[in-house]
């Protein structure tokens, strides 16, 4: 019965070519686009799943309050936080603390290996599912000096494969500027992309004791830890969180200890990749707003293509009308003509699935290429998200979907009355046209809300880009400073020689010499005070060290005061005692105007310091932050960064020349370059692949929703050509009857642009507030939507239309 229900479908399907084909490339297409999308946000959801327990770890964040107001927001604290929550509270099973995440340079035969790299503490491997191919876990990171290389650092490093990882074990490799070897005792495996924590080494915490001090372990004020808990089965983390201010009160007692009220939060792991809003963030991480929102479009895109099939098959029903009357007179039930329809539902699904599978398997590279994640269909069917039970969910979606597209128009296909039909008496329900409308309705306003939240992207992304920083950043060549070479009382002489000696050639306008750059998250001054009578309580400022020609080759202007002087610095940076501060600092300190600071002092790390000049106010890091009050020191350092303004077009020849130099200062250390408006862009790299994605699959959207539009209307139009001939018999225009086969479906885009408006202004002003400095949403973004809506809808309505007025009249007559 069944195989004789799909080759009626394969002759119906045959026998209406064009409806096949507009109901076949719109489910392609749109589950094409939902297949695509649903690898984003399954490998999105998926990080740090593949931690045993990973739902009872937790990482611990640290609000930091001075006189009522949030000053950090962060990942990083103290380092006994970890110890002593595990000490106090039986509720908490394990404990790890890591610390100075960031690129190393990793030396064996002479030969340099750049790594991102972190110092961890002897429970690191064993908290977290990152498994050993040679060595113990246990005791790996246990003594001084130790190290863990990735399974790709002991290939690219020793040459090693998988047989002789073991052969490592006791190898020694030199790191940065240390004379004490690192003695390697294990072997990692690569940490998985989907890890918020990326690090190809791992040095022993220990080390830390070694080289920093005891503090490390024993400090209440020094915050440079990261600390991450694993709860016992069965324990509530916000009934543990009700007891962090009492732990809070016991060890700070207010502010008296750190200078700051400390407030502790659980983030769960889950959290940390998409829903990380704090500063100094340790790991990788993403938008979560973004990826729902990805998932929401996923779901308007099939519905979309759903309901295209739902209203070209109900649309066609005085058609079918009559199929259906002889087969109920050839004694066909209500079960039987349901089961019949229902199966051209299911035949056209399949293959529309079959063939969107091969269409996601060819535009694989080009998705990946846009998201620059290692994305694929295997991530759903059982490596993604959920694993096994993602490909479960996504199958009963499909079916249950396919089956609901399909009952609509197979009970009111079969709910005609044999008699009427076959007395030509049958007439369309009003209640069906009301249900292709609403769903017409329901497709452009999806569009239209999918339109405005493209429009608003873009113009937020643009707005970002073009805004003025505050700085120049144009065409300025950044080099990683020598960290190979140490800093010695001739340090400062030769970082000016090098700059001096590049700024005789006209290809280099200026040069500075910074441990810190734009786009990067600074270090804080905490409890910084004015000195004297109006001294007041502490505040907490940003602190960049540059040298005297920052602020020229930037180019950010005085407010107040002077620049940098060369006697302002000291190899011995106990005797540095000037700084600068921007204007947002001299605020924060209560000083009325960027003049009366100049020549004040300040309190800084228990020592006084001369504030010689205020400068105007810039954007340290991207737009979704608010500008940083930043106290500004003469330090130098070997291990900062060169920045130098490039006169010249030719920028190969200036990089070799720059190079040559640098080697001829600083021998023994590896170059390597970028520019500055690239690094600084590359904060903004997620909201473009998110405005790319929207804008791509939203235009997906828009077409599918026309196709469906275009077949509607393609069928109304047919069933309307004996009108269109005695219309133009009596003498009506083309224009007129297009206007006329138009206007009912314009209303209906109309209706959706009136609907879909609010709903798109929710949801763009709630993506927007992630942002600091951001447009305004202004009345014409939705008009510009609901023209764009309304411009396609006729387009795609008028080329039927026009088709049909040009009909000779003749043609629809001669059955009359």
């Amino acid at each position: 019965m069944f195989q004789n229900y799909f080759k009626i479908a394969l002759r119906n399907m045959w026998k209406n070519k064009v409806f096949s084909i507009v109901n076949l490339t719109g489910l392609v297409v749109g589950i094409t686009a939902c297949l695509m999308i649903l690898q984003y946000v399954s490998y999105e959801l998926s990080f740090d799943q593949f931690h045993t327990d990973a739902e009872r770890i937790y990482r611990i964040t640290n609000d930091r309050f001075q006189q009522g107001k949030l000053i950090q927001h962060g990942t990083i604290t103290y380092p006994t936080i970890g110890p002593t929550m595990a000490k106090d509270f039986q509720e908490v099973e394990a404990y790890t603390t890591m610390s100075n995440p960031g690129t190393f340079k990793l030396q064996r035969d002479k030969k340099i290996f750049e790594e991102q790299g972190l110092y961890a503490d002897n429970h690191f491997l064993s908290f977290f599912t990152f498994p050993l191919l040679a060595g113990e876990a246990k005791s790996a990171l246990s003594r001084p000096y130790s190290i863990v290389l990735s399974e790709s650092n002991a290939k690219r490093i020793f040459g090693a494969n998988q047989s002789n990882y073991a052969s490592l074990i006791g190898k020694s490799i030199l790191i940065d500027l240390d004379t004490q070897p690192y003695q390697i005792t294990g072997i990692v495996k690569d940490f998985p992309a989907a890890s918020h924590l990326q690090y190809g080494a791992l040095m022993s915490y220990e080390t830390l004791v070694t080289t920093w001090g005891a503090w490390v372990k024993t400090s209440w004020d020094g915050s440079d830890m990261w600390h991450y808990l694993k709860l016992k089965n069965r324990v509530n983390a916000a009934d543990l969180e009700q007891k962090f201010p009492a732990f809070s009160e016991r060890y700070f007692q207010g502010d008296k200890v750190s200078g700051s009220v400390e407030k502790f939060y659980l983030q769960p792991l889950s959290q940390t990749h998409l829903f990380s809003d704090y500063e100094y963030e340790i790991g990788n991480v993403n938008n979560g707003k973004a990826v729902w929102t990805m998932l929401i479009i996923a779901a308007f895109i099939l519905i979309i293509a759903w309901v295209n099939y739902i209203n070209l098959l109900t649309a066609r029903s005085m058609e079918r009308a009559k199929e259906v009357g002889v087969r109920k007179v050839a004694g066909a039930t209500s079960k039987q003509l349901i089961w019949q329809f229902l199966s051209e539902s299911v035949l056209l699904n399949m293959l529309a699935m079959a063939m969107a599978i091969c269409l996601a398997v060819i535009l694989q590279p080009f998705l990946n290429s846009i998201v620059d994640r290692p994305l694929s269909l295997a991530l759903l069917t059982g490596s993604g998200y959920g694993g096994a039970a993602m490909a479960i969910v996504l199958g009963l979606v499909f079916v249950a979907g396919t089956l609901l597209s399909g009952f609509y128009p197979a009970f009111a296909l079969s709910a005609f009355k044999a008699i009427s039909v076959l007395k030509g008496s049958f007439k369309r329900s009003a209640k069906g046209v009301w249900v292709r409308q609403s769903l017409v309705v329901f497709q452009y306003t999806t569009s239209v809300v999918l339109i405005v939240g493209t429009l608003i992207v873009y113009r937020q992304l643009e707005f970002m880009r073009k805004q003025h920083l505050g700085f120049n950043m144009e065409k300025v060549l950044v080099i990683p400073g020598a960290d190979l070479t140490r800093f010695d009382s001739t340090a400062i002489d030769r970082i000016n020689a090098f700059k001096s000696e590049l700024k005789r050639y006209r290809e280099i306008q200026s040069a500075t010499a910074s441990i810190n750059l734009f786009g990067n998250r600074l270090s804080r001054a905490f409890n910084v005070k004015r000195v004297g009578a109006d001294q007041g309580k502490g505040v907490t400022l940003s602190r960049m060290d540059v040298d005297l020609d920052f602020f020229h080759t930037y180019q950010i202007n005085l407010a107040a005061g002077r620049n940098f002087l060369p006697t302002d610095s000291d190899p011995d940076g106990r005797k540095v005692t000037n700084a600068m501060i921007n204007v947002s600092a001299a605020k924060l300190l209560g000083f009325p105007d960027a003049e009366s600071a100049v020549g004040k002092k300040i309190l800084l790390f228990n020592r006084e310091w001369e504030v010689v000049g205020v400068v105007k106010d810039f954007h340290q890091q991207s737009l979704k932050h608010a500008i940083e009050p930043v106290l500004f020191r003469p330090y130098y350092t070997n291990g900062g960064y060169f920045s130098f303004k490039i006169a010249s077009a030719d920028l190969e020849k200036t990089i070799g020349l720059v190079e040559a130099k640098y080697r001829q200062f600083y021998p023994g250390n590896d170059f390597s370059y970028f520019f500055m408006d690239e690094q600084f862009n590359r904060q903004y790299k997620d909201d473009k692949t998110f405005g790319q994605i929207t804008s791509f699959f939203s235009l997906l959207a828009v077409l599918i929703a026309s196709l469906g539009i275009f077949g509607l209307s393609s069928y109304t139009i047919s069933q309307r050509t004996k009108e269109i001939g005695v219309r133009k018999v009596l003498g009506a225009t083309i224009s007129s009857i297009v206007a006329l086969l138009s206007v009912d479906f314009l209303k209906l885009v109309l209706i959706a642009i009136v609907i879909g408006s609010p709903v798109a202004w929710f949801g763009v002003k709630h993506w927007l507030d992630d942002f600091a400095y951001k447009i305004e949403i202004e009345w014409w973004m939705f008009v510009l939507a609901g023209l764009l809506a309304v411009v396609i809808a006729f387009l795609t309505v008028s080329s039927q239309a026009i088709k049909a007025a040009l009909m000779n009249p003749a043609k629809s007559l001669k059955s009359e």
